[in-house]
């Protein structure tokens, strides 16, 4: 049974090759997330000893294991693929033949570790700066294979930044930190509808938050879930959706800047 198991996740695991950068940065970070959340919320917060957090405690504790074990395994590897990653970035940034000469074999070992995607990507660069021959029309023709999910996760270009020309709007990290801020939100706000984050009278966490009257400390402030009559909760859920929309990276080659915007991108750096 488990040699089955573990077969099928090896098959889907080699399937993932050109994810697996973005698949062990993601496990890597949750993991992080749910190591410091239970040391801040045990240790400094004192959570074990309130009884009425008792199943938030158990929950965390859950969390500190499969977060610590994940850590492990996931945060070396993914500390090297990002190595890597950061070598191959700098190589593609460069426009000197003699030095991308120098650096050929170090970036095809990494693009390889990186998959096909990056392989390509680099394989293109090498042909547009004269490293390897390739037909001019192979070049102008044939764009390097795009993945969604990495260019979402390493864009510099979103929607947002597109739409305010704020310096900061264009950092990959503060997008993804938007990325991830929305998406938590749009998971637990789903979740609070359909089965509910509020504790009934019982104790048990069956009600669905209302989220205005919470915010204005109104009664009763939760009903029986599922609840989907809260035009806040709608309202909460659609925002956290144009949020994630807007952290996609942005259609087309981005326009230069007007003088003004030049002028505020200026006073932001």
């Amino acid at each position: 049974m488990l040699s089955t198991i573990f077969s099928s996740f090896n098959r889907w695991w080699d399937g993932q090759k050109d994810r697996h950068f973005f698949l062990l940065g993601t496990i890597s970070f949750f993991s992080f997330t749910m190591v410091m959340w239970a040391i801040v919320f045990l240790i400094f917060l004192g959570g074990a000893q309130d009884p009425d957090l008792k199943d938030l405690t158990t929950w965390t504790w859950v969390g500190l294991v499969i977060g610590f074990t994940a850590l492990i395994f996931a945060g070396p590897i993914f500390i090297e693929y990002h190595t890597q990653w950061t070598l191959l970035m700098e190589i593609l940034q460069s426009t000197s033949k003699p030095e991308l000469t120098r650096q050929r074999k170090e970036a095809e070992e990494a693009a390889k570790l990186l998959g096909s995607v990056w392989t390509a990507r680099l394989k293109k660069h090498f042909i547009e700066h004269g490293v390897i021959r390739g037909r001019k029309y192979e070049v102008e023709s044939k764009s390097a294979p795009e993945d969604i999910i990495i260019n979402w996760w390493r864009t510099n270009d979103s929607r947002f930044s597109r739409t305010f020309p704020i310096q900061l709007l264009r950092e990959p990290w503060f997008n993804r930190s938007l990325l991830f801020i929305g998406l938590t939100t749009v998971i637990l706000q789903l979740y609070n509808m359909a089965w509910g984050l509020a504790k009934s009278e019982n104790g048990v966490r069956e009600n669905t938050l209302h989220i205005w009257e919470y915010l204005n400390d109104s009664q009763p402030g939760s009903y029986a879930a599922p609840y989907f009559d809260d035009m806040s909760g709608w309202a909460l859920l659609l925002m956290s959706v144009i949020l994630l929309w807007l952290t996609t990276p942005a259609a087309g080659i981005r326009p230069e800047p007007s003088i003004a915007e030049k002028s505020w991108i200026d006073e932001e750096e």
